[in-house]
């Protein structure tokens, strides 16, 4: 064989690679990220009408909503069923990689823009995108375990074909992927006001029939909370534990299904409230006998479950504490899925650290008489004391403005806010 002979057949072999490496990235190089074009390549009938008013208002407010270094591939925007304009998912891509997806539900005039970090959507797109050959299996209404909104959940399964190698050959197998959404709940209420650095814009026209009703307000949800009876139960369980002089710190966890159980791992000045991926939330004592307000680790314990809350209901997790001298705070977390920690941010000798941290500001503001009060002839933290306490800590943690402190005193509920000189300001909720 000729050098010739040899030359041609390594070009070819070079170019035929070339094709095959051309024809596996055609998926993402037909349609450009930034471009306003749409071309569905859904197997789904998807509401095209919904999504290219979506994508309108993205590209007019894109430095705002824009939280990542991807881009939308909008030409793979899901509806999930739904034709009258009220909810997309679309995947987020850096290069050929997906980071994230975009959520937008509709409700009324308006439309969120909501970074979903849900690892299972992002697999799913990320194969959806990769898979040669689609075929749809099912898209239909998904019975959340959380008893919240059932009718408005969907879930979509998507069979897939995955080639055994990348020569041609029929070899393969076919993989079934799901994606589970469910928009953000909804509650009674007037107006939808967007403001500097809101994710809220107004929808061109309206269209369709979503419930035009909008989020919970922190003191709506608290409100709401203290009037379910389970919860009424535990805190009264807590503060019956406590004038027992039993001693200890003892919990309660409120489980996504069924009622509320006990915690099983207490001690003096702990709880352990278990699998965090299992609850929407938990309550629990402190003794009186050091900081009797959240700790760094009650803090830790309210990422991890809101991590685990449904696609835009993050802030819905809530942490509970009652404490001596009529001490009773709920904390939730002031974000959604995008704006959390990453996975196990906080290492136990970090949280121990910050929880020791918090004793010692304890004995020095104890002090200062702005911040004690005397109880039985003994000095005790007062509300300013216990708050200074948990907004350093919130400070030590990086999550400034990533939690939302609410008082509850003589049956009000009172929002406790930072401002910026740290002075700290108890703002009472409109009855």
């Amino acid at each position: 064989m000729t050098k010739k002979m040899i030359s041609w057949l390594a070009f070819m072999a070079v170019f035929l690679f070339l094709l095959h490496s051309c024809v596996h990235d055609e998926i993402y190089s037909s349609s450009d990220p930034a471009s306003r074009e749409y071309h569905s390549k859904s197997v789904f009938k998807e509401d095209e009408k919904y999504i290219k008013n979506v994508m309108d208002i993205y590209f007019e407010n894109e430095e705002a909503i824009k939280k990542t270094t991807g881009a939308p591939l909008w030409d793979y925007a899901m509806t999930m069923g739904t034709m009258d304009e009220s909810f997309l998912i679309v995947p987020v891509a850096d290069g050929k990689t997906v980071i994230t997806c975009l959520q937008v539900p509709r409700n009324g005039n308006y439309v969120r823009f909501l970074y979903d970090n849900d690892r299972e959507h992002i697999k799913f797109f990320q194969n959806y995108l990769l898979s040669e050959k689609r075929e749809p299996v099912k898209q239909e209404p998904y019975s959340n375990p959380t008893g919240k909104g059932l009718a408005e959940c969907k879930v979509t399964a998507v069979s897939m074909w995955y080639p055994a190698d990348e020569y041609g050959s029929n070899a393969g197998y076919w993989e079934t992927n799901y994606i589970i959404t469910c928009p953000p709940e909804q509650t009674d209420g007037d107006g939808n006001e967007s403001g500097p650095g809101d994710t809220t814009y107004p929808y061109p026209g309206g269209g369709g029939n979503p419930n035009p009703q909008n989020p919970k307000t922190p003191c709506e949800k608290t409100k709401n909370l203290l009037t379910k009876p389970d919860v009424q139960a535990v805190v009264s369980n807590l503060k019956n534990h406590l004038s027992s002089g039993a001693g200890g710190e003892k919990g309660w966890r409120f489980n996504k299904a069924g009622a509320p159980t006990e915690t099983t791992q207490n001690s003096g000045h702990s709880v352990n409230f278990g699998n965090p991926s299992t609850m929407n939330g938990g309550y629990h004592n402190h003794t009186g006998t050091g900081v009797d307000i959240f700790s760094a680790t009650d803090i830790s314990t309210l990422i991890e479950i809101a991590r685990y809350q449904s696609i835009g209901h993050a802030e819905d997790a809530f942490v509970g504490i009652v404490a001596p001298n009529d001490t009773h705070y709920v904390i939730y977390f002031n974000g959604n899925h995008a704006d959390l920690p990453i996975l196990e941010n906080y290492s136990e000798t970090q949280l121990e650290t910050w929880n020791i941290q918090q004793t010692i500001l304890m004995f020095a503001l104890a002090k200062k008489s702005e911040y004690y009060q005397t109880v039985n002839g003994k000095k005790i933290l007062n509300d300013k004391g216990l708050e200074r306490i948990f907004y350093s800590t919130l400070g030590k943690m990086g999550l400034e403005n990533k939690i939302i402190l609410q008082k509850i005193a003589d049956n009000n509920v009172l929002t406790i806010n930072q401002n910026a000189d740290g002075t700290i300001i108890p703002v009472p909720c409109n009855n």
